[in-house]
């Protein structure tokens, strides 16, 4: 092999990949460090900057602490590439991963650093931290009087501190609940998942219907990054006994403790107890995270020692560690800044955010905490600048941004945070012992709610890239369509983002059969949707990306629509999304003489439970008035606790009853089933003629119309009106038969009536002969008139 001095001369001529010097501000791209192929950066003309020099004898004086970015990884053709890669081994979990972004090969970023680089570095009396295949580079702390000499090795591009950060304290640190102390004598809940006091934060962001379809991060493996966790808290036994703990690894005392030792500060365990549990614990009753069935990976990379800084490059270890054991999610709640400017966040530019963008491209996703210093803006640091990271925001629990939550934009005017979730005061295991329960602040404590929320959709939609999840859940957050650098795209719902590849929408979801339905279909462009397949749940299906349907039957309809994607099949489903009701109200009429009562019998076929109902009633006014005389509880309605007038409208005879199951006293809702619901008796005005039939219906009012209501749901059924009808009769008919026809009876009768004190007629139109409204003598010598003397008939009708 050439010396390393004479190789640097013969870059020009050999068949690789070779980059322009880089400033730190403008380092080598990632698609550089993904070839498959030889890569050899060129010496920058400064490696060691005065700046750099002043601030690390401001910042470390005797010794520093400094990334030494390498030239080369000893390999310069494409068949010592592939040589050298023949050695490497990426493990089947890492490898299944990286092929959603076709990373599943060995690329440069996989060969290791070059040993000989390192001992010449080391031997120039510097101490290796750690070594990045990622970046070619190795974090040393070297003898700021040795600087100068390593910088001129020839195999060194250039040296840049490595960049330390302190722990932002918790905006209202972390408050125990001592009504929520587990241990061995906490009941189980006799539900399938009672969340406790999580239930809130994790309805906030649409976590628990997603649960419901199964799905809990199964076969999902996260990375946690923090401080320390205590492992052996009762929230975490299931991942222990349930097979699912993958690794952990103490990145600050180089052991595979992640629980508090005796060089720990007391409390290094708190924050990484406070945030696994919140995205991943799990103890009915008490908590749960949103992944709380997920693989898991420790990583302890913050040294919360008062008198330690928080190195950079310890998260970057802790990244390509947990990317060989196959990690899908890391959540991380670290914002680096130091020697840092505004304009370092850049997407491209921190340490931490290269890590973060090459762990994209190799199919993880990096969920960051946006930080805790807002409301100023811009207020972000690294990694929280990355590309294709999710930097997370916090709110409170009614929606509102907490205060302190960093606000974007990045340097280049990119959009942050990307999204938020419960920040404040949210619920989650505390380390004081190992069954106590509290809550937290902070975008800590967001964080992992969303990381958590990312597993269930990596479950669900496993070929989707790092970038479709992150997509998913910007797309459907609250604040999508007007997304800004306070809330980003807004609060996640990562029910709707499990739907977001397929989605349905239509223009009307409850009606009386037959009902015809305009169904919408939506995907993404970056799915590149190419089928369409709708179940309409009534046995018949369309290929049409929104196509109408008519159900024909009364029925409940669960929808499904399968789109064909370049990334497979992507199925959503609505369980009972179409209701077709068959649900009927109908008046039966009744039928009298005019001035005779009558009663209205309405009946109800109802196909769901109610609770209430509101009935309108009309009665008839022409050609004549039925005046209402009381309104009663049907039969199938007598139990019902209350029954209450909405509406009394005597002068447009219109009448709005509400009748209410359970007014308090405990009764049941009003069965599935058919019958009278209500009675309303009315008598018929005294001067209707007799023969005609009026409607009696409901009464069409804008603020009072036919309503049922069940527990789910409140609708109209159909109504079909009815009649009152006044029985047909004769005029002058006055006899008590009415038999049909005027004689000698008909006489006697009226005689009787109006000068012997008899009985009164059956209506005014069968004594009214001359049809004046009265009956008097005028009536009588009309019929006589009549029968005996050739006089005209009675007047019509």
């Amino acid at each position: 092999m050439l010396p390393a001095s004479l190789r640097i001369l013969l870059f020009t001529l050999l068949p690789l990949t070779l980059v322009a010097a880089p400033e730190p501000s403008s380092p080598p791209t990632s698609a550089t460090t993904l070839s498959t192929d030889a890569v050899v950066v060129a010496k920058a003309a400064t490696p060691l900057s005065d700046a750099v020099k002043d601030f690390l004898a401001t910042r470390d004086g005797d010794n520093a602490k400094v990334w030494v970015f390498f030239t080369d990884k000893g390999v310069f053709t494409r068949a010592e590439f592939q040589s050298a890669a023949a050695s490497v081994a990426i493990g089947e979990a890492a490898l299944q991963r990286r092929a959603k972004t076709g990373m599943d090969k060995v690329v440069f970023a996989d060969l290791p650093v070059r040993q000989e680089y390192v001992d010449q570095v080391v031997a120039q009396g510097a101490t290796l931290r750690w070594k990045s295949a990622w970046l070619n580079a190795a974090s040393f702390i070297i003898p700021s009087g040795k600087l100068s000499a390593i910088a001129s090795l020839p195999f060194v591009v250039r040296m840049q501190p490595v960049a330390v950060s302190k722990r932002i304290a918790e905006p209202l640190g972390v408050l125990p609940d001592a009504t929520r102390t587990g241990g061995p004598d906490a009941a189980l809940s006799p539900t399938a998942f009672n969340y406790g006091t999580a239930s809130a934060q994790l309805s906030q962001i649409g976590v628990p219907s997603v649960h419901g379809k199964g799905y809990h991060g199964e076969g999902v493996t996260l990375a946690m990054f923090d401080t320390g966790f205590r492992t052996s808290h009762e929230v975490f036994a299931a991942a222990f006994s349930e097979g699912r703990f993958i690794a952990q690894y103490d990145f600050i005392f180089h052991d595979s403790v992640t629980a508090n030792q005796p060089e720990d500060n007391a409390g290094a365990w708190n924050h990484g107890t406070l945030t696994w549990s919140t995205a991943a614990g799990m103890k009915d009753g008490l908590l749960y995270g949103p992944a709380f069935k997920s693989k898991i990976i420790l990583c302890k990379t913050e040294d919360i020692r008062s008198e330690t800084a928080i190195e950079e490059d310890n998260w970057l270890a802790a990244v390509e560690w947990v990317s060989t054991l196959g990690a899908d999610v890391i959540s991380s709640s670290l914002s680096y800044s130091d020697w840092y400017t505004n304009a370092s966040y850049d997407g491209k530019t921190c340490i931490s955010t290269k890590a973060a963008n090459l762990a994209d491209s190799l199919g993880i996703l990096v969920v960051n905490a946006a930080g805790n210093s807002g409301p100023g803006s811009p207020s972000i640091g690294a990694p929280a600048d990355a590309f294709y990271d999710i930097t997370v925001g916090a709110v409170y629990a009614d929606n509102l941004l907490a205060n302190f939550s960093s606000r974007g934009p990045t340097f280049d005017g990119r959009i942050k945070p990307e999204v938020c979730a419960r920040g404040v005061s949210t619920a989650c295991a505390t380390s004081a012992a190992d069954y106590t329960y509290g809550s937290a602040s902070g975008t800590s404590l967001s964080t992992p709610l969303v990381a958590g929320a990312a597993c269930l959709l990596i479950q669900a939609r496993p070929s989707f890239t790092p970038r479709l999840i992150r997509q998913a859940l910007m797309e459907t957050a609250n604040n999508a369509a007007t997304p800004n650098n306070n809330y980003g795209w807004g609060i996640i719902n990562t029910d709707a983002a499990l739907a977001w590849g397929a989605r349905i929408a239509a223009d009307v979801t409850t009606g009386n059969a037959p009902m015809t339905v305009h169904f919408t279909g939506t995907s993404s462009a970056s799915l590149a949707p190419s089928s369409w397949l709708w179940d309409f749940g009534d046995g018949n299906t369309s290929t049409s990306q929104n196509p109408a349907h008519t159900y024909t039957l009364p029925g409940m309809y669960t929808v499904s629509l399968t789109v064909g994607t370049a990334y497979g099949s992507i199925s959503n489903s609505k369980p009972g999304m179409i209701t077709a009701f068959g649900d009927t109200l109908r008046f039966i009429g009744d039928s009298a003489f005019a001035g005779q009562s009558v009663m209205v019998s309405v009946q109800l076929t109802n196909s769901q439970s109610l609770q209430s109902m509101i009935l309108p009633v009309k009665l008839p006014i022409t050609p004549y008035r039925v005046t209402l005389d009381s309104i009663r509880r049907g039969t199938r309605t007598q139990y019902f606790e209350a029954m209450s007038a909405l509406g009394w409208d005597t002068f447009n005879n219109r009448y709005t009853m509400e009748l209410i199951a359970d007014n308090g006293g405990g009764a049941p809702a009003l069965s599935p089933g058919e019958g009278e619901v209500l009675r309303v008796y009315g008598r018929i005005n005294k001067f209707a003629l007799g023969g005609i039939a009026t409607v009696v219906d409901t009464a069409d009012l804008p603020s009072f119309r036919v309503r049922l209501t069940s527990s789910l749901m409140s609708y109209g059924p159909v109504v079909f009106p009815g009649q009152i009808a006044t029985k047909g009769i004769l005029r002058c008919d006055a006899d008590y038969s009415n038999d049909g026809s005027l004689d000698i009876s008909d006489v006697t009768a009226l005689i009787s009536y109006l000068f012997l004190s008899g009985p009164p007629p059956v209506t005014v139109q069968s004594d009214d002969c001359d049809g004046d409204l009265g009956i008097d003598i005028s009536d009588l010598t009309l019929l006589i008139g009549y029968l005996f003397l050739g006089g005209p008939p009675p007047v019509s009708p």
